[in-house]
């Protein structure tokens, strides 16, 4: 059995689709342009790679419903059986939205 890696990378990103996940009940799959990604202290940096670059990722449902592209979001995600997924509760403030500008 393979040990799954603890990794998180905070994220800055551009939201430019969003749909429901076609597998994961409650979340949506977001399509994002990676602005900046940042390693977290105390976990392995798996997604700063995508920087400068687009990339898919899970979100819950209603941490983006109704968010128009071109919103910024500022989250923290991980990659977790080969796709990059936010937080499903992160902590106070690290899960920010702004709007297109």
């Amino acid at each position: 059995m393979v040990q799954a890696i603890e990794n998180l990378t905070a994220l800055t990103t551009r939201l430019v689709t969003s749909q429901p996940h076609p597998r994961l009940k409650g979340w949506d799959r977001l399509v994002v342009d990676v602005l900046d990604a940042r390693p977290v202290t105390g976990y392995a940096d798996l997604l700063s790679r995508h920087a400068g670059g687009r990339l898919e990722l899970a979100v819950p449902s209603e941490r983006v419903a109704d968010l128009p592209p071109g919103t910024v979001i500022r989250l923290r995600a991980k990659l977790a059986g080969g796709r990059a997924m936010a937080e499903g509760r992160p902590p106070p403030g690290l899960f920010v939205t702004e709007p297109p500008g």
